[in-house]
């Protein structure tokens, strides 16, 4: 997998279809391709955003660039209001990216939650997200797609014939539930409609309007005439030319690109989902003078930690991996701690990705003891003491599942290399080149004792002493579902200038736009998905309207 992703940069482009459903299907799996490390000299990168002459011209209303959640339903919304659309897309069908692969979208007042009895609000969820990112996003674009969201599930089954279910709350949002999947049978995930079977109808609705999909095709610069945006040129087969009148950016953020995540999260982060997208959205509005937001972050893995040297980069099933999100000690490479560890236990994913991001390459380091209690075939949360109020994830997702192999799964993690294990935590301490850790686990072990973390208030169920040997030290690195950051869009989701003016015909949604999602993530499961279809949505409603102004 290593050797097909080798080529992929942060302007780089494959026409490899088959790498397109690779990186897809992966990230389902557990065993998603690494983005690449190469980077390019500036001259490189100048050469790279230099027009080409091209070898055939396309004319539309509105172009699409990606075919990902954003694109799609931007591309229906564009067809429905009338117009002609192109939509161009890097990978080999509409089934590759994470609009078409994740669990379901966080949605407000959908048929779903009102046939449940859900009462559930635009006015209590806007408030809620605009709090948790300290109000530091586009109040007015979230809200319009806060409103819409209810809607773009129920059209999913009732337009496109896509089933469609209720998630619980896992993570104390406050509601039965506050977000949708695709199972056509709730209580089995094994019936989760994903890829083209999610995707594909949206496609033939477009393409039964007059739209056309490019693929294995990748939207490269944007052609501008007098400021405005009137057209992409793309690179597949040739050089294309697509002739627009708006033009909607939605390559999908920058999950595939090694040096852009160092270059913004100072460490390396393992890509879980589609590594197609490269950064190349927001490269070609910035080259067309639109500015970047101040929101830079990741929406984590939820289920485990994460290392490159693991076969598969995580398991939720394993234990090696999952102790990292069970509220067991974490270090830092200097063997100090640098979180309550507890947080990342309740809110893995809307804190987990932000606290692995201040570890970098961290660890997880537990007993002998531990060990054998979750071999023994006790599960994480009874293990901690059945605390519902201070581990309310753990009661919704880990009570009564036992953990199999746990030995065997943390032998095989020392053996591979991402895993330590020594008879003395000073032995440990040498083991990863992590001075104070010998220190820390003595200062640890006091506040197990008092039963009270004095440095980082960690409720008492984690406080899980590290007193029996042989001990164990997991290294962790960074993963993600999603980049979080990009485009700094006013609230019609237009790409602005440094003067906050709208470069007019240039429109921006899903990942690529830094003005929905906020970082840290929030604890609303599935928003960034509901960002992906309703920006989507809202960009093709308002690109439309714009022609007819």
């Amino acid at each position: 997998m290593s050797e097909i992703t080798k080529g992929l940069s942060r302007r780089s482009f494959l026409t490899l279809g088959g790498v397109a459903a690779l990186g897809g299907a992966a990230a389902l799996a557990g065993c998603a391709p690494q983005a690449s490390s190469e980077s390019k000299s500036e001259s490189a990168k100048g050469d790279d955003a230099a027009m080409k002459t091209a070898d055939q011209t396309k004319e539309c209303d509105i172009a699409v660039v990606g075919a990902g959640g954003a694109g799609m339903w931007a591309a229906v919304e564009a067809v429905r209001a009338g117009k002609s659309v192109v939509v161009i897309e890097k990978g080999a069908n509409v089934g590759v990216a994470n609009g078409s692969l994740a669990g379901g979208p966080f949605t407000v007042g959908s048929k779903l939650q009102q046939e449940a009895g859900i009462d559930f609000t635009v006015e209590e969820a806007f408030k809620h997200i605009m709090e948790y990112g300290h109000w530091s996003t586009n109040a007015a674009a979230i809200k319009a797609a806060v409103e819409i969201s209810g809607e773009t599930i129920d059209q999913f089954t009732s337009d496109f014939g896509v089933p469609t279910g209720l998630r619980p709350d896992n993570y104390g949002a406050g509601h039965a539930s506050v977000r949708a999947n695709f199972q056509s049978d709730p209580k089995d995930s094994k019936t989760q409609t994903k890829g083209e079977a999610r995707m594909k109808p949206l496609q033939e609705f477009v393409e039964s309007e007059g739209g056309e999909f490019l693929f294995n095709t990748a939207g490269k610069r944007l052609i501008m005439e007098n400021g405005a945006c009137v057209g992409v040129q793309c690179e597949g087969e040739g050089v294309i030319d697509v002739k627009a009148k708006q033009v909607i950016v939605a390559t999908g953020g920058f999950l595939g690109s090694a040096d852009m995540m160092l270059e913004k999260f100072g460490t390396f982060v393992n890509p879980l989902g589609n590594i197609l997208s490269v950064g190349e959205g927001i490269d070609m509005v910035q080259a067309a003078g639109g500015q970047v937001s101040t929101q830079w972050g990741i929406a984590g893995n939820e289920f485990a930690g994460s290392n490159q040297k693991a076969d598969g980069l995580y398991d939720r099933k394993n234990a090696a991996f999952t102790v990292g999100i069970y509220g067991t000690l974490l270090v830092n490479n200097q063997g100090r701690r640098f979180s309550n560890e507890g947080k990342f236990a309740n809110l893995p994913l809307a804190l987990g990705g932000a606290i692995s991001l201040v570890g970098g390459k961290y660890y997880a380091v537990v007993d002998q003891t531990y060990v054998d209690g979750l071999n023994a075939g006790t599960d994480a949360w009874t293990l901690c003491g059945s605390d519902a109020e201070n581990w309310r994830t753990g009661m919704m997702t880990l009570k009564g599942k036992a953990l199999e192999n746990v030995q065997a799964n943390f032998d095989a993690a020392v053996d591979a290399g991402w895993a330590f294990k020594a008879d003395s935590i000073e032995a440990l301490t040498e083991a990863i080149d992590a001075p104070d850790l010998t220190k820390t686990v003595e200062a640890y072990n006091a506040a197990c004792a008092a039963g009270k973390d004095d440095q980082f208030y960690k409720p008492a169920c984690f406080l899980q002493p590290v007193a029996a040997g042989p001990f164990y030290a997991m290294q962790y690195e960074p993963s993600a579902w999603v980049t979080i950051g990009g485009i700094r869009t006013n609230d019609r989701l237009q790409a602005i200038d440094a003067e906050g003016a709208a470069i007019p015909g240039l429109y921006v949604a899903g990942a690529d736009n830094g003005t929905l999602m906020s970082a840290p993530y929030t604890d609303y499961e599935g928003y960034s998905l509901m960002c992906a279809y309703c920006g989507g949505r809202l960009a093709g409603q308002y690109a439309a309207a714009a022609i007819d102004a």
